[in-house]
């Protein structure tokens, strides 16, 4: 079946249904150069994000956007670094990890360097039990059944950090449950431990919102003070933030009037190679049409500040930013 040109409409409804149907490589019907992106599964706002950035891109702009969902940003990162799309999505942990091959990167290091273009959003996570008798605090998770995020997610590899200053993982029975799924695997006992994801903060993703409805004891994990000291002495980035409970509805928290969360970074990456001409022009049409972005996907309204876009993604421990994004952002007296 051929690829036909999709109207506002027909986008909006796809990304409502978070479907990769009728957007992904059927957006570009403009005869310009093709871009491939890949973020992560399609029930996320990552990839929500980007399909709403193909939308925009096939109506205003000379170029397109083939938005696809992939695993995560693990392997949306892969695909960077072995060519299969030219623009993907990590947090700072990971492109630090991959820059100084760290991690699971000593033994599999990239080919290519990567460099950033532009800020993504702030993803913040919590761990949420069945109740507080299972978990009270993060020095209780040994012996359970925990998902910290789903496998190939960049937030899974986060968490995970955080949680060794805790426990020994060894000791833990790690799960490989999707986000869509996390509700249901605590309610059934699957699960003992899921995770809980906010963007920026204030998004709370449907399927968190079910997971609480399902779950009405369900209990943020609590990080003791000790060990939260413990995380911010590493050297890597791995970071979080105390945020007001009464920021973070859902689960119950005692009498806590903050906890601290896992809290990173997510930008969107290219190789040095990526023409610096056509990344000023995804730039300049980010600036140019934020309000339409913000109609396909409510976080895209932050875009609308150039120093959003800018200052995290040139902030980055040992990754540096991809030349036509400096210059763009130069050229708007952000940088």
């Amino acid at each position: 079946m051929g690829c036909q040109k999709t109207t506002r409409r027909q986008a909006l409804a796809a990304i409502g249904a978070a479907s990769a149907v009728g957007i992904a490589g059927c957006m570009g019907d403009n005869g310009g150069e093709e871009i491939q992106m890949r973020t992560s599964t399609e029930d996320t706002s990552a990839y929500q994000l980007s399909a709403g950035l193909a939308a925009v891109a096939d109506e205003e702009a000379d170029f397109s956007i083939d938005a696809r969902p992939s695993d995560g940003a693990l392997q949306s990162m892969r695909q960077l670094d072995s060519g299969q799309t030219d623009m993907a999505y990590t947090d700072s942990l990971n492109a630090y990890e991959i820059a100084n091959e760290i991690g699971e990167y000593e033994n599999e290091p990239f080919d290519n360097e990567i460099q950033s273009a532009f800020w993504y959003y702030d993803i913040q996570g919590g761990l949420a039990a069945v109740d507080q008798e299972t978990c009270e605090t993060a020095e209780d998770l040994e012996g359970l059944s925990v998902n910290a995020n789903p496998v190939g997610t960049a937030m899974r590899t986060m968490t995970e950090r955080h949680m060794e200053h805790a426990v020994d993982l060894d000791e833990i029975d790690e799960l490989a449950v999707s986000y869509g799924e996390e509700g249901a695997a605590l309610n059934d006992g699957t699960a003992d431990v899921v995770s809980d994801i906010r963007i920026n903060v204030d998004l709370q993703p449907s399927y968190v919102e079910e997971q609480y409805s399902i779950n009405e004891d369900a209990w943020l994990v609590h990080w003791p003070d000790e060990v939260v000291e413990s995380i911010e002495s590493e050297e890597a980035p791995v970071t979080g933030e105390y945020i007001p409970t009464e920021d973070t509805p859902g689960p119950e928290v005692g009498d806590r009037d903050e906890e601290w969360w896992v809290s990173t970074i997510y930008n969107v990456f290219v190789t040095p190679d990526f023409d610096d001409d056509l990344m000023y022009s995804i730039l300049e049409l980010i600036n140019d049409n934020s309000g339409e972005l913000a109609d396909y996907q409510a976080l895209a309204g932050d875009w609308a500040d150039m120093d959003n876009l800018a200052t995290p993604a040139a902030n980055i421990p040992d990754v540096e930013m991809h030349a036509g994004a400096q210059n763009f952002f130069e050229d708007q007296g952000v940088l």
